[in-house]
Formats: structure tokens, C-alpha cells, sequence
């Protein structure tokens, strides 16, 4: 049996004829080339999966509260929420912080850099220390650390700013920096389950305790987010009211004095002038009043807004440190490797043949 293999501008004579025993032949002629490879590759596979340091993930799942307002869609929004497909936006009948961007949330600079600066508490080294220094010092003992600084022959240089003195106003992160928000980026992730309404929340670390505080911060960062963009509005008026109140009821105080002295000065005076003067400071004086009255009245019902804005996160699995490692994957690394040496001495073998035939 053969398998021929001929193009349509090849003669006879540049015919190429390839016998399933010459394949079994090549293989076992081969065979000690492809232990070898496999033998090599098992090696760097070995090397390379041990370099890597073992990896802990920690997950936390909570349920939103999502205020829905009423839209117009009626019965079509909960038809199309069986569907997968989200209307609120649409008929404007959710919150413009929906759960489903909890993830886009997360990946954002703004949350990297905040969760750099959190502390944790690492069991290698044994002390609180801020994540990004954290992260620093354990890469110090990596192998991609140790090659990148070897090729740089030890040079350290200081990092510099485009703008030291930030006059565009822009956000302005160092190459360090940088770095590390593309690996938090990567090391914190978050799901959105739309038919269950839950949000997991998953970070994986070096160490077991840094992932469990990674992953309750981020469900920290990710609260106070939801609340303080669902409640900035009603807090502004608060904050406004606040001061109103404090205006009004210094003006309603002044206003008072002013017609109790009156009053002590003029106690015993019947002209009608005095009376004139004195009901115009008392007109002042329940104006005062009943302005201050009313400001109070909405300080109040601003605060109640506030509190009925504010939403609610059940969590359901709080963040735990795990027990086992995740990762790395050392057996496939190991499988890997080995398979690409034996491929690698396979072609190579085949390749040499295919040079010697045409000489």
C-alpha cells in the first residue's frame, strides 16, 4: 500500500512516493531523536511550571438590588429578560449603574490603583504592606524578573512622568504602575449571572490570605461605587439643604432678638408708628420661621431619600482564604512540553530527509 502525492506540473520523474512502511521505518529510525526531544522538552516543561509560583483564588458572591422605576415596555421587558436581552436602558426603568457593568467596574484604572494601595496581610512575608508593594517583592524572586534584570546588566532607571506638573489634567501612571494594573486587571475578575442576578467576584493571588483580601476589598470598592453613584444626587441636596438650614435658622435666631428687643424697648409706647414698626419685625420674624420650618421639613425628607437610594448587596458566599492552590497546571505544562519536543524532533527528522532526498 502507498500514498502517492503528485502536483499537476510534476513529471514522472519528480514523483514523490511515500509507503506506510516508510513511515514506520522513519519512525523507528527515529526513535531515540524523539525520545530525546520528549526528554528535553519534559525538562524545560519541568523548569518552566516549577518557576512559576503556586496561585490562590478566593471568591466572593453577592446579590445587587436593582431598583427598577417602571418603564413603559410593560410585559415586553419581561419577555425579552427570558431572552437575555436588558430593555431597562431603553425604557429608562433601571439605574444607569446596572449589575452587568459591575465587571467593566472592576476593570477599570481607576479601581486598580485604589486596590495598589490597600493593605494586606501576606502569610510568605509574614507583614501588612501595601498590595503594590506586595506584588513588587514578590516578583523580585521570579524568574521573569531575575532574566528581564540580567538583560537590562542591573541598570535601574528612575521613572519619569510625561507631565510632572500635570497640567493637562489627565490621569498620569508610571511604567511600574502600569504594570501592575494589567495584573490586577487580570488577577481580579468579576461575573454577571442575568438570570440569577448574582455577581461573583473572584481574585487570585500568590498567597491565600492576599486573595481573600483582595477579593472582599474589591466587593468593598465595588459597594461604595454602586452606592455613592446611586446616591450622589440625593446626597448634593443633603449637602445643600444642610447649609439652607444653617442660613435660614441663623436669619430666623436674628430675627427673633430683634423682635424680643423691640418689644422690651416699646413696652409701654401706643403710638401707631410703633405698632407699624413692630408688626413689620414681627412679618420678619414669622417669614424667618416659617422659612426655617420648611427647610428643616425637606433636610429631613432629603436624608429619608438618601437612605431609600441607597442599595443593598446580599452576599451570599463571604471571601474565604482558600486552603488549596489553583494553579499552576504543572502536569500540562510537563505534557506539553514533552509533546512540542517530540513534534519538534519528529520535523526535524523529516526535514533532514527531505534535504537529503533532493541532494
Amino acid at each position: 500500500m502507498s500514498v502517492v502525492e503528485q502536483g499537476s506540473s510534476l513529471s514522472n520523474d519528480e514523483l514523490i512516493e511515500i509507503r506506510v512502511s516508510d513511515i514506520s521505518h522513519f519512525l523507528r529510525r527515529s526513535r531515540r531523536a524523539m525520545l530525546l526531544g520528549g526528554f528535553i522538552g519534559l525538562v524545560l516543561g519541568v523548569l518552566f511550571a516549577f518557576s512559576k509560583s503556586n496561585e490562590y483564588s478566593s471568591q466572593v458572591t453577592v446579590m445587587p438590588e436593582v431598583q427598577s422605576k417602571g418603564g413603559g415596555l410593560g410585559n415586553l421587558g419581561s419577555l425579552a429578560g427570558l431572552a437575555g436581552i436588558n430593555l431597562d436602558y431603553i425604557s429608562g426603568a433601571g439605574d444607569a449603574i446596572r449589575p452587568d457593568l459591575y465587571p467593566n467596574v472592576l476593570q477599570s484604572v481607576p479601581f486598580a490603583l485604589d486596590l495598589l494601595k490597600r493593605p494586606v496581610y501576606s502569610k510568605e512575608f509574614k507583614r501588612t504592606q501595601p498590595l503594590g508593594a506586595y506584588l513588587t517583592q514578590h516578583s523580585e524572586g521570579t524568574f521573569g524578573t531575575w532574566l528581564s534584570t540580567l538583560l537590562s546588566f542591573g541598570g535601574s532607571k528612575q521613572e519619569e512622568v510625561s507631565d510632572p506638573g500635570n497640567s493637562s489634567g489627565a490621569l498620569q501612571v508610571t511604567k511600574q504602575q502600569d504594570e501592575q494594573i494589567k495584573e490586577i486587571q487580570g488577577r481580579v475578575i468579576a461575573e454577571y449571572d442575568r438570570k440569577s442576578g448574582i455577581v461573583t467576584l473572584s481574585a487570585t493571588m500568590p498567597d491565600p490570605v492576599v486573595a481573600a483580601s483582595v477579593a472582599k476589598l474589591s466587593l468593598d470598592y465595588l459597594t461604595n461605587y454602586a452606592i455613592t453613584y446611586r446616591t450622589e444626587k440625593a446626597r448634593q441636596q443633603v449637602d445643600f439643604l444642610n447649609r439652607q438650614v444653617a442660613n435660614s435658622k441663623q436669619r430666623y435666631q436674628e430675627a427673633e432678638v430683634a423682635l424680643s428687643s423691640y418689644r422690651d424697648r416699646n413696652r409701654s409706647l401706643f403710638l401707631n408708628t410703633a405698632k407699624i414698626e413692630e408688626q413689620r419685625i414681627q412679618a420678619e420674624f414669622l417669614l424667618a420661621q416659617d422659612l426655617y420650618n420648611n427647610l428643616s421639613k425637606q433636610l429631613e425628607m432629603a436624608k429619608i431619600k438618601v437612605q431609600e437610594e441607597t442599595p443593598v448587596f446580599k452576599t451570599l458566599g463571604p471571601a474565604q482564604v482558600p486552603l488549596k492552590k489553583s494553579g499552576p497546571k504543572r502536569t500540562m505544562y510537563m505534557a506539553i512540553g514533552t509533546l512540542l519536543g517530540v513534534v519538534i524532533a519528529v520535523a526535524s527528522g523529516v526535514g533532514k530527509q527531505l534535504l537529503n532526498s533532493r541532494k
